[in-house]
C-alpha cells in the first residue's frame, strides 16, 4: 500500500513538472513514468498509469486537483484572515490580493501547470465542475458586497484568470514583481470588479 502511494505521488509530481516544463507533448507515457530519488530502483511503465489513473488524460486531471485544492485552501483561508470585506473594501481586498499573489508567485511549476491546464481542452471536459464546486465556498465569502444581479463566480474567475496571466508575465521576466507594480497589478484587478461593487462608498 505503501508503494502504490508513493507511486501514485510520483506520477502526479511527474506530470505537474512536465506539463509545467513544455506542456501536454512533453508529457509523454515515458517521461511520466520515469522513476528517480529513493524509487529509482523500481521498474514502472505506462501500465501503472492505466493502472491508477485509467489514462493519462485522468492523469492530468489528478494533477490540476492537486493544484486547485491547494489554491482553494490558499483564497479561503486568505479571503478568512482578511476578516471580510465589508468594511474598508479596497484596503481589505489588497490586503487579500499581496496574500494571494505572493502564494501564486511562489512555486513557478505549479503556476505554469495550473495555468497550462486551466487554458487547454482537459479543463472544461474534466475539471469545470469540479472547479466551480470547490472555490464556491470562496466565492460564497466575497458576494456580500457585489451587487445582486452580479455573476459574482464570474467575474472573481475573470480576476483570478488575470492575476494567474500576470503571474506567468512574472514568472517569463517579462514583469517585475516590485513595490511598483504590485499596487498597479492590483488596481487592474480591482477595476475589473469595482462597478459591480453595491454601493459606492464601498469602492472608495
Amino acid at each position: 500500500m505503501k508503494r502504490e502511494a508513493e507511486i501514485r505521488e510520483l506520477l502526479i509530481s511527474n506530470a505537474i513538472h512536465l506539463i509545467a516544463e513544455g506542456g501536454f507533448e512533453r508529457a509523454t507515457t515515458k517521461e511520466l513514468t520515469y522513476c528517480g530519488g529513493h524509487l529509482s530502483d523500481f521498474k514502472m511503465n505506462e501500465v501503472y498509469i492505466y493502472r491508477f489513473f485509467g489514462s493519462k488524460e485522468r492523469l492530468y486531471e489528478a494533477a490540476f486537483r492537486r493544484l486547485d485544492r491547494e489554491l482553494f485552501y490558499a483564497f479561503r483561508d486568505e479571503v478568512r484572515a482578511v476578516g471580510g470585506f465589508e468594511q474598508d473594501t479596497r484596503k481589505k481586498l489588497y490586503e487579500f490580493f499581496l496574500k494571494a499573489w505572493h502564494f501564486v508567485l511562489g512555486n513557478e511549476e505549479k503556476c505554469r501547470c495550473y495555468v497550462r491546464y486551466y487554458y487547454s481542452i482537459y479543463f472544461k471536459g474534466a475539471s469545470l465542475e469540479t472547479h466551480k464546486k470547490l472555490f464556491a465556498e470562496v466565492i460564497e465569502e466575497m458576494s456580500p458586497f457585489f451587487k445582486d444581479e452580479a455573476d459574482v463566480a464570474a467575474i472573481l474567475h475573470s480576476v483570478f484568470t488575470a492575476m494567474f496571466d500576470f503571474a506567468i508575465r512574472v514568472h517569463n521576466g517579462e514583469l517585475e514583481d516590485s513595490e511598483i507594480n504590485r499596487p498597479h497589478i492590483f488596481n487592474v484587478l480591482y477595476c475589473m470588479m469595482m462597478t459591480y461593487f453595491k454601493g459606492s462608498e464601498k469602492a472608495s
